[in-house]
């Protein structure tokens, strides 16, 4: 059995998800709307899967959903984060790298941890490089690496005990969300700071 306060930061990562892939559709950034509705699912399978008591029938759909599903959602938010920072990507390309990459996963699940850190580290050297900001953007760089040391330490932390492990894992995923959300729509974050400061 799952405790039920596993539900708590599964339901921040839904509720943060939710809220970036509607503030990115809303930008018009589709691409990277729909990367971030996948971490909204998987998270929201989650929550079902601890609350409903349903740990053994929704095990596999919940861990599909966060390994393939995020895998899958990361890389449609670096092909958003790519035509925010370099130019566009033909469609038939992106989608072909994205099912490429997925494949390989689902065919040889230990591709899947390298594809994403791989993923994550293209996504910091995108940001860091910003051909078409004209200079390194470092704090979205460092916004979406927050990603990285989560996967690679938090996750199933044997140091942290499990408990301490998933609530950090899945509070920083939420963070990492944030972080990336507002970098790919800097206009639309500086509106809403302007508004704020007026009032």
């Amino acid at each position: 059995m799952m405790p039920l306060h596993y539900a708590l930061t599964d339901g921040l990562v839904c509720a943060v998800a939710v809220w970036g892939a509607w503030h990115l559709m809303r930008g018009n950034k589709p691409v990277g709307a729909l990367g971030v509705a996948l971490f909204a699912l998987a998270a929201a399978i989650g929550t079902v899967r601890v609350t409903s008591g349903l740990i053994e029938p929704l095990g596999m759909a919940h861990r599909f959903a966060s390994q393939i599903g995020g895998l899958l959602g990361l890389l449609l938010i670096l092909w958003q984060i790519f035509e925010a920072t370099t130019g566009r990507i033909r469609p038939l390309f992106g989608i072909a790298i994205c099912v490429s990459a997925v494949g390989l996963a689902i065919i040889v699940p230990v591709a899947g941890a390298p594809i994403y850190v791989l993923a994550l580290l293209s996504g910091i050297a995108l940001f860091v490089l910003d051909r078409k900001g004209g200079k390194p953007n470092i704090g979205a760089a460092m916004g979406f690496g927050v990603m990285l040391p989560n996967v690679l330490f938090l996750r199933q932390s044997s140091l942290l005990g499990p408990d301490l492990s998933w609530h950090l894992f899945h509070c920083v995923i939420a963070l990492w969300l944030i972080l990336t959300v507002l970098a790919l729509t800097p206009k639309r974050a500086e509106n809403a700071a302007a508004l704020s400061s007026v009032a």
